[in-house]
């Protein structure tokens, strides 16, 4: 029966992606992009801002007119500048125009950046609010394209990232060492992660039933915490394993798939996770789905390399400190929920909270798969994913303060024992 149920499971899987190869929607999650090319006496700034999100963000029309052109000059106008211990710089928009590729379209415009003096080229702040201040899972992937004062490969190197609140970056051409590129990719990939609400959707299902027993088809009793914790770490071990083996071959090895494809089945993987957390459908088998998993996730994470022209995705040592970046957080979440939730998991209330976060899991993947099978209006899209990561975020600190004040009180308070 087990292994029937395995088989259907996998068999499902595969037919998925089979049927969605031609009918999936492109949904690569969309980020801007901004490229530094140094000038004698100014920076020269191409910035790349997905449309969708650039009218979202700002209530303007996306349209090749002369008003929309001209309403894209203020905004970008009014959101990106930069400065230096001298003062702030002179911004100019040069260019604005509406670019349509791969059934998507972006804004694309070139900006001057004028210092009071050209030696402030060496050290200043880029400062960016476009998008980011009102669609918080929006980055911006700041890239160093042209620099006379440095050696550069064909491609970008990664500079930094801007994302919410942090939107300031500060660009020092006199910091440049040999470990700088990999000391960004590996910043790039820890954002990355953090960033990508799925991935941590993913993860959460993925750890919820972890300090249960199966049995009967139901989730039981708690389970003892080493046993619990071997498995958590079995499982992130197996997600790991699968994700770095496509991201390589990705990378490095031209393996390819549709990303719209890659990017719904990542949504189906969640849904199958919180089902998974719900009532039991591949027990004692975690490890080896999640590495199942891992390898659609891993083309997740390549696919957002090979979307930019970044020198991270063709040098063996940057792609290594990219998957450490992720690497670093996924052992970070592990290390201070699945404690936590073995904690927790002692309580009557946990079974409660397990059921409830999964079947949240659950309502989000389906609207994810939905999104990008056929697309969801980015009116609704937006808000939504502003509400899940701001919920997830609560979810994973609200588990973590719980379990370390069930820990404390267990572990400080002492029991009186009757005479």
């Amino acid at each position: 029966m087990a292994r029937a149920r395995l088989i259907m499971i996998v068999t499902a899987w595969l037919l998925a992606a089979v049927a969605l190869t031609g009918a999936a929607r492109a949904h690569q999650a969309p980020n801007s992009e901004a490229y530094l090319d140094f000038q004698t006496d100014h920076v020269e700034l191409e910035v790349v801002i997905p449309a969708a999100e650039y009218a979202y963000a700002s209530g303007n029309r996306v349209a090749d007119d002369d008003a929309a052109w001209a309403q894209a000059r203020r905004y970008l106008g009014e959101t990106v500048s930069a400065s230096s211990a001298a003062g702030g710089w002179r911004t100019q928009v040069n260019s604005v125009t509406f670019v349509n590729s791969d059934a998507t379209t972006d804004l694309v415009a070139t900006l001057s950046l004028m210092p009071q003096q050209a030696s402030d080229l060496s050290d200043f702040t880029l400062r960016w609010r476009a998008v980011i201040g009102v669609v918080p899972d929006h980055f911006v992937l700041v890239m160093l394209r042209r620099d006379p004062a440095s050696k550069l490969g064909d491609e970008p190197d990664v500079v930094g990232t801007l994302r919410g609140d942090r939107n300031a970056l500060a660009i020092n051409r006199g910091a440049a060492r040999s470990w700088m590129p990999f000391a960004n990719a590996v910043s790039l990939g820890a954002g990355h992660i953090l960033g990508g609400i799925d991935h941590l959707a993913f993860l959460l299902a993925l750890l919820l039933p972890l300090p249960l027993v199966a049995r009967g088809g139901r989730w039981r009793e708690a389970r003892k915490a080493k046993p619990a914790i071997r498995s958590a770490a079995i499982l992130i071990s197996g997600f790991t394993l699968g994700h770095s083996a496509t991201l390589i071959a990705a990378t490095l090895g031209g393996l390819t798939l549709p990303g719209a494809l890659v990017e719904t089945l990542i949504a189906v993987s969640v849904l199958i996770a919180a089902i998974h957390a719900i009532r039991p459908i591949f027990p004692r088998r975690e490890a080896l789905f999640a590495t199942l998993f891992g390898l659609i996730h891993g083309l997740g994470f390549a696919g957002f390399l090979s979307s930019t022209d970044l020198s991270v995705a063709r040098n063996i040592v940057t792609l290594l400190g990219f998957n450490i970046g992720i690497e670093l957080v996924q052992i970070a979440i592990a290390l201070l929920i699945v404690p936590a939730l073995v904690t927790i998991a002692a309580t009557p209330a946990y079974q409660r909270l397990r059921a409830g976060l999964a079947l949240l899991c659950c309502v989000i993947a389906a609207v994810w798969v939905a999104d990008r099978y056929v697309g969801l209006d980015e009116q609704f899209v937006a808000p939504f994913e502003a509400v899940v990561e701001a919920g997830l975020m609560l979810v994973f600190f609200t588990v973590l303060v719980a379990g370390l004040g069930l820990f404390a009180r267990r572990s400080f308070v002492p029991k009186i024992r009757p005479a």
